[in-house]
């Protein structure tokens, strides 16, 4: 774990992203592209930090998926390091001792020899807070303390108190069971910020293969198809906020953890190294009709699930906000079937009294006459189209 006081200058902007719901090959490819691994001597201690919340059966779109963290541990192994832990602490009311065996865990840990820590069992030392908030000393897991190399692998989703929840809110985890619940009764947003000032992970491989439209505890998950992975956290969090439909200056925590830091959270902008496009090919394994729950009609022609899981938390951020209109029609997805473009020219003869709204860089090009409002992309950010409908409505 980098030493939180020499990592509080100038953030690394850049972000390793691969579209994709598959562990492997797309988490290979994030690593060797960023090489996060390259300087690691075979006796670092290594510590896997995931996101554990549910020790239930339904857990997707809560919990890092099992493979994302598998396939760190092989090239972890392949870089000759052996001394790997997975270690985490459950959600109130949950374990992560149980979540261990339910989500697969236990099997990972049995096949490659890695240690697994519940840090709810394991042992605290307290340290110092860096910056304001409502902390002056925190306690931390000792296994993370004491740890050489922090690898964070947070789960991308909403949150019912801080809206978005990534890689420094993942970092929760690290404290006694008690302690977390007194971040909550303090405040909250800015607790999460001293917290991330204090403890540093050295990588961040972000699991946006599903998310939630609106809790931590899944419940709605949706078939995103996003692996990220940076040095940074702020990098990794701002691409996240973006993804689920916010502007990161919005998010609170992130704005108090980028200020702390001396970076302004309205200016700073991820560098994304995008290694592949977006596959046509449709991997809806979850409420693959979503979108009959708002009030605007949505014309899916042939889209990935990158583009169906943003334009899904697009929709909802603007539901919250009371901007969505059922006037409105958004066209999603290339049409390059006989049957897709008879269905996309019906839809498009319908609503000619209404407005078109072309989502991504395929509806823009199918789309014809040209939409009213067109988001670029390939694929768009979920805020990208939120801030694109608002603009339009506000002229």
């Amino acid at each position: 774990m980098r030493n939180a006081e020499t990592s509080s200058g100038k953030p690394d902007p850049n972000l390793a992203v691969t579209y994709s719901s598959s562990a492997d090959p797309s988490v290979r490819q994030v690593i060797e592209t960023l090489q996060p691994f390259k300087a690691l001597s075979p006796e670092a201690r290594v510590v896997i930090k995931p996101n554990i919340v549910l020790s239930r059966k339904r857990w997707l779109g809560a919990n890092t998926r099992p493979e994302i963290v598998e396939s760190l541990v092989v090239l972890l192994r392949e870089q000759g390091v052996h001394n790997i832990t997975i270690a985490d602490g459950s959600g109130i009311g949950e374990s992560a001792t149980r979540a261990f065996k339910i989500c697969g865990y236990t099997e990972i840990a049995d096949k490659h020899r890695v240690r697994l820590v519940d840090i709810d069992r394991d042992r605290f030392i307290e340290r110092s807070t860096l910056t304001d908030g409502p902390f002056s000393k925190l306690a931390l897991s000792q296994t993370v303390a004491d740890c050489d190399y922090l690898i964070n692998v947070p789960v991308i989703k909403a949150h019912c108190q801080t809206r978005v929840t990534c890689s420094l809110k993942n970092l929760k985890g690290v404290m006694p069971r008690q302690l977390k619940s007194s971040f909550h009764g303090a405040d909250l947003e800015r607790a999460i910020a001293q917290l991330a000032a204090l403890v540093t992970p050295d990588f961040v491989l972000a699991d946006g293969t599903y998310g939630d439209l609106s809790s931590e505890l899944g419940g709605k998950p949706v078939n995103l198809g996003i692996i990220a992975g940076g040095r940074d956290p702020l990098t990794v969090d701002c691409f996240a906020a973006s993804t689920l439909g916010f502007s990161p200056a919005a998010i609170a925590h992130i704005a108090h953890y980028a200020r702390a830091r001396g970076v302004d959270p309205a200016a700073f902008q991820p560098v994304l190294h995008e290694l592949n496009h977006p596959s046509g090919d449709r991997v809806f394994e979850t409420d693959t009709d979503g979108f009959r729950a708002y009030p605007c009609t949505v014309q899916l022609g042939n889209t990935c699930c990158t583009c169906h899981g943003n334009l899904r938390f697009a929709l909802e951020r603007m539901r919250e906000a009371r901007v969505l209109s059922g006037e409105d029609h958004y066209y999603i997805g290339s049409f390059g079937t006989a049957a897709e473009a008879a269905g996309e020219k019906r839809a498009q003869q319908h609503c000619r009294a209404h407005r078109a709204i072309a989502v991504g860089d395929c509806a823009r090009a199918a789309v014809s006459p040209p939409a009213e409002i067109a988001v670029p992309g390939c694929p768009p950010s979920a805020d990208a189209i939120v801030r694109a409908v608002r603009n339009a409505k506000a002229v």
